[in-house]
Protein backbone atom coordinates (compact mmCIF):
# COMPACT_ATOMS: atom_id res chain seq x y z
CA UNK A 1 0.00 0.00 0.00
CA UNK A 2 1.35 3.42 -0.88
CA UNK A 3 -0.10 6.91 -0.48
CA UNK A 4 -0.71 9.02 -3.59
CA UNK A 5 -1.99 12.54 -4.21
CA UNK A 6 -4.96 12.49 -6.59
CA UNK A 7 -5.04 15.44 -9.00
CA UNK A 8 -7.32 16.43 -11.87
CA UNK A 9 -6.27 17.69 -15.29
CA UNK A 10 -9.39 18.45 -17.34
CA UNK A 11 -11.51 15.31 -17.08
CA UNK A 12 -8.55 12.99 -16.37
CA UNK A 13 -7.23 11.98 -12.96
CA UNK A 14 -3.57 11.42 -12.08
CA UNK A 15 -1.99 9.99 -8.93
CA UNK A 16 1.48 10.95 -7.68
CA UNK A 17 3.36 9.08 -4.93
CA UNK A 18 3.33 11.26 -1.81
CA UNK A 19 6.98 10.47 -1.18
CA UNK A 20 7.75 12.79 -4.15
CA UNK A 21 5.19 15.52 -3.38
CA UNK A 22 6.54 18.46 -1.42
CA UNK A 23 3.41 20.60 -1.45
CA UNK A 24 0.26 21.55 -3.36
CA UNK A 25 -0.16 25.33 -3.81
CA UNK A 26 -3.59 26.68 -4.78
CA UNK A 27 -3.66 29.61 -7.22
CA UNK A 28 0.13 30.06 -7.29
CA UNK A 29 1.65 33.41 -8.24
CA UNK A 30 3.65 32.71 -11.39
CA UNK A 31 6.47 34.90 -12.68
CA UNK A 32 6.85 35.17 -16.44
CA UNK A 33 10.06 34.24 -18.23
CA UNK A 34 11.17 35.57 -21.59
CA UNK A 35 11.87 32.97 -24.29
CA UNK A 36 10.51 30.07 -22.28
CA UNK A 37 10.13 26.65 -23.92
CA UNK A 38 6.71 25.26 -24.81
CA UNK A 39 4.99 23.94 -21.73
CA UNK A 40 6.89 26.11 -19.25
CA UNK A 41 4.43 28.56 -17.72
CA UNK A 42 6.93 30.54 -15.66
CA UNK A 43 8.47 30.24 -12.22
CA UNK A 44 7.34 30.44 -8.61
CA UNK A 45 9.15 31.05 -5.35
CA UNK A 46 8.91 28.13 -2.97
CA UNK A 47 10.75 27.96 0.35
CA UNK A 48 13.54 30.22 -0.84
CA UNK A 49 13.95 28.52 -4.22
CA UNK A 50 12.84 29.54 -7.69
CA UNK A 51 11.14 26.60 -9.38
CA UNK A 52 10.03 26.12 -12.98
CA UNK A 53 6.28 25.61 -13.33
CA UNK A 54 5.25 23.27 -16.14
CA UNK A 55 1.81 22.86 -17.65
CA UNK A 56 0.20 19.46 -16.99
CA UNK A 57 -1.69 19.87 -20.27
CA UNK A 58 1.58 19.71 -22.18
CA UNK A 59 3.15 17.06 -19.92
CA UNK A 60 0.24 14.63 -20.27
CA UNK A 61 -1.39 15.70 -23.54
CA UNK A 62 -4.69 16.34 -21.75
CA UNK A 63 -6.54 19.67 -21.94
CA UNK A 64 -6.72 21.65 -18.71
CA UNK A 65 -9.80 23.63 -17.77
CA UNK A 66 -7.66 26.73 -17.35
CA UNK A 67 -7.78 29.16 -14.47
CA UNK A 68 -5.16 29.54 -11.80
CA UNK A 69 -5.12 25.87 -10.86
CA UNK A 70 -2.90 24.18 -8.31
CA UNK A 71 0.89 23.85 -8.51
CA UNK A 72 2.16 20.48 -7.34
CA UNK A 73 5.76 20.76 -6.17
CA UNK A 74 7.71 17.54 -6.70
CA UNK A 75 11.19 16.42 -5.75
CA UNK A 76 13.33 13.63 -7.04
CA UNK A 77 16.50 13.79 -5.03
CA UNK A 78 17.78 17.37 -5.19
CA UNK A 79 15.75 18.20 -8.30
CA UNK A 80 12.51 20.14 -7.77
CA UNK A 81 9.86 21.19 -10.26
CA UNK A 82 6.23 22.29 -10.13
CA UNK A 83 3.40 21.10 -12.34
CA UNK A 84 0.22 23.13 -12.78
CA UNK A 85 -2.92 20.95 -12.62
CA UNK A 86 -6.57 21.96 -12.38
CA UNK A 87 -6.97 20.72 -8.81
CA UNK A 88 -5.53 18.49 -6.10
CA UNK A 89 -8.45 16.38 -4.90
CA UNK A 90 -7.61 13.68 -2.40
CA UNK A 91 -5.10 11.24 -0.93
CA UNK A 92 -5.42 7.65 -2.15
CA UNK A 93 -3.97 4.48 -0.68
CA UNK A 94 -3.11 2.25 -3.64
CA UNK A 95 -2.21 -1.39 -3.25
CA UNK A 96 0.43 -2.61 -5.71
CA UNK A 97 -1.81 -5.48 -6.83
CA UNK A 98 -4.65 -3.03 -7.64
CA UNK A 99 -2.62 -1.43 -10.45
CA UNK A 100 -3.36 -2.45 -14.02
CA UNK A 101 -1.31 -1.87 -17.15
CA UNK A 102 -1.97 1.37 -18.98
CA UNK A 103 -4.12 0.90 -22.10
CA UNK A 104 -2.13 0.02 -25.23
CA UNK A 105 -0.66 3.13 -26.86
CA UNK A 106 -1.41 5.33 -23.85
CA UNK A 107 2.12 5.34 -22.43
CA UNK A 108 4.80 5.00 -25.07
CA UNK A 109 7.55 6.54 -22.93
CA UNK A 110 7.13 4.87 -19.53
CA UNK A 111 5.56 7.80 -17.68
CA UNK A 112 2.90 5.63 -16.03
CA UNK A 113 3.18 2.81 -13.50
CA UNK A 114 -0.29 1.88 -14.65
CA UNK A 115 -3.91 2.72 -13.98
CA UNK A 116 -6.03 2.33 -10.89
CA UNK A 117 -9.82 2.15 -10.70
CA UNK A 118 -11.22 4.70 -8.24
CA UNK A 119 -14.91 5.48 -7.82
CA UNK A 120 -15.77 4.01 -11.20
CA UNK A 121 -13.14 5.78 -13.28
CA UNK A 122 -9.50 5.18 -14.14
CA UNK A 123 -6.68 7.08 -12.47
CA UNK A 124 -3.30 7.34 -14.22
CA UNK A 125 -0.56 6.50 -11.70
CA UNK A 126 2.50 8.56 -12.65
CA UNK A 127 6.16 7.64 -12.22
CA UNK A 128 7.16 10.96 -10.64
CA UNK A 129 10.88 10.32 -11.13
CA UNK A 130 10.30 9.93 -14.89
CA UNK A 131 8.13 13.06 -14.98
CA UNK A 132 10.71 15.15 -13.09
CA UNK A 133 13.56 13.87 -15.27
CA UNK A 134 11.60 14.70 -18.42
CA UNK A 135 10.78 18.25 -17.25
CA UNK A 136 14.35 18.94 -16.08
CA UNK A 137 15.66 17.64 -19.42
CA UNK A 138 13.29 19.95 -21.33
CA UNK A 139 14.53 22.91 -19.30
CA UNK A 140 18.18 21.98 -19.90
CA UNK A 141 17.62 21.59 -23.67
CA UNK A 142 15.96 24.98 -23.85
CA UNK A 143 18.87 26.62 -22.02
CA UNK A 144 21.47 25.02 -24.30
Amino acid sequence: MSAHLLARVGTERFAFALEHVVEALDAPALHDLPRRPAGLLGTLRHRGRTLPVWDAERAFGVGREGGQGTALVFHDGARRVALLVDDAEDILQIAEDALREAPAGADGDGLLYGVYKHQGSLVNVVRVNVLVARLVSQAERSNA
